[in-house]
């Protein structure tokens, strides 16, 4: 059964589990390089589909024409936000194209960013814990 919309809340709800997450993270490390370490661990697999994508070194391999429907593999918890836009083309592609390899560097902005909000107040509040 299908509820329109709800795969929109279903991956704001996604994101608000990063946030968690990366915010728990972020309190107990205390290391805004190892939070970026992870980050970029976990969406290396994205990272690497892009890089050869938008370099054109998916040719060297077999199964190169699988690349992108791996990548949208990828992003499968917040396809949904592509349903929501427009479907412009910008320089002769879909915005929802380029948005595939956009939301991979996305996703590792907002697992950082608790991390360096949280950096930010422990430097105007030294001696203060914070929880996650």
């Amino acid at each position: 059964m299908y509820f329109p919309g709800f795969d929109v809340v279903l991956a704001a709800l996604y994101l608000w589990l990063i946030w968690a997450e990366a915010r728990q993270v972020a309190a107990q490390m205390g290391s805004l390089v190892k939070q970026a370490v992870i980050a970029v661990v976990w969406q290396l697999p994205g990272l690497l589909m892009g890089f050869f994508l938008l370099t054109g070194l998916d040719r060297l391999t077999e199964f190169a024409y699988y690349f992108v429907f791996m990548l949208e593999l990828w992003q499968t918890p917040v396809l949904p936000w592509l349903s929501l836009l427009p479907s412009w083309f910008i320089g002769g592609w879909p915005v929802y194209y380029i948005m595939i390899f956009v939301l991979v560097v996305l996703l590792i902005f907002i697992y950082l960013l608790p991390a360096v909000l949280l950096g930010r107040r422990r430097r105007e509040n030294p001696g203060q814990e914070y929880c996650g």
